[in-house]
């Protein structure tokens, strides 16, 4: 889900788009003719308004801007750290149905009672049937208040899975969807488009299936059909690859980890000093044991905080000022 702030400082417009993924936090700023985009790997245990105020330091955003997001952020946690309401919630509920549970079993062992007395004074073989009514009448008060938990005190967690499998229902429908040629672009969309729509706490990795291949059975109402043939995704980075290009996404996935771990426990990047192309030094993490073997591809570490990527980075024209 993307989150947009807008500012209006005289005749500039301050813009600040925001998207939460499980790995990093999409960042897309502008301001007059400024535009800066980033994704703020959350490698360390850190608060999101920390990941974030190194990036509104660097691009100069404004006070007002700041404290909108502040404001946000702060809300969007007391949203999510709402235990002391729902335990208050769930103290009203219990005490309300507990006093609905005694009158249902109350009357239900009653309404047997009586009913197994009034066919014993029928029948006069006192006790028999008073004592089936009143163990009917305590099974069927049983039954009610059993009926009565499972409605109201439902578990939160069984319902997310739930909205995850309505959204996901594709997947066991008998749908027949149409085959169909895509570009990467048009799944790159698919994706996106598919993450926005996600419930909280799930993440757009639900696609990726063991081998890194795309699950289009969920992004079909998306691209109007099913692929003619498969395209990858890395599980770290969430690039794309094509059907040449599907030993990268594992490959990149290790290597992910291994950069994050390194950074994690060294304050550094595994890469030689004054490198223009920023290559991952394999030696480095296979050295201390943050790789087992070093992959056929060669990665590079981005300026997007710590982030790999296959594609050699262009060189910079140390003409322009």
């Amino acid at each position: 889900m993307k989150h947009k702030f807008t500012k209006y400082l005289g005749r500039v417009t301050e813009n600040l788009e925001l998207g939460f993924e499980e790995k990093w936090i999409y960042v897309h700023y502008t301001k007059g003719s400024t535009e800066k985009t980033a994704c703020l790997l959350k490698n360390e245990k850190k608060s999101e308004d920390e990941y974030l105020e190194r990036f509104f330091e660097e691009n100069k955003v404004s006070e007002e801007m700041k404290k909108e997001v502040n404001k946000f952020l702060k809300n969007d946690k007391n949203h999510n750290d709402t235990h002391w309401n729902e335990f208050t919630n769930f103290l009203i509920k219990a005490l309300s149905l507990n006093m609905v549970f005694g009158i249902s079993i109350a009357l239900s062992v009653y309404g047997g009672f009586k009913l197994g007395s009034f066919l014993d004074s029928q029948f006069e073989i006192y006790p028999t049937f008073t004592l089936i009514g009143t163990f009917l009448g305590i099974g069927i008060g049983g039954v009610t208040v059993y009926s009565m938990v499972y409605k109201y005190f439902k578990s939160p967690i069984k319902k997310e899975k739930e909205n995850v499998k309505t959204v996901n229902r594709d997947l066991t429908g008998n749908i027949d969807h149409p085959i169909i040629d895509v570009t990467i672009e048009e799944v790159r969309r698919a994706v996106r488009t598919f993450s926005d729509n996600l419930p909280k706490g799930a993440f757009r990795t639900i696609l990726v299936q063991e081998d890194n291949s795309i699950d289009f059975k969920q992004l079909a109402s998306h691209l109007g059909g099913i692929p003619s043939k498969k395209f990858y995704m890395s599980k770290e980075t969430y690039d794309l690859f094509e059907e040449s290009e599907k030993l990268i996404p594992i490959e990149m996935d290790i290597v992910q980890k291994a950069v994050d771990q390194y950074v994690k426990e060294r304050k550094e990047y595994p890469m030689l000093k004054f490198d223009p192309q920023r290559r991952v030094n394999y030696y480095q993490l296979l050295q201390n044991h943050y790789l087992k073997a070093a992959p056929e591809t060669q990665f590079y570490i981005t300026d997007l905080d710590g982030l790999v990527t296959h594609i050699l980075p262009q060189k910079k024209n140390s003409s322009q000022s």
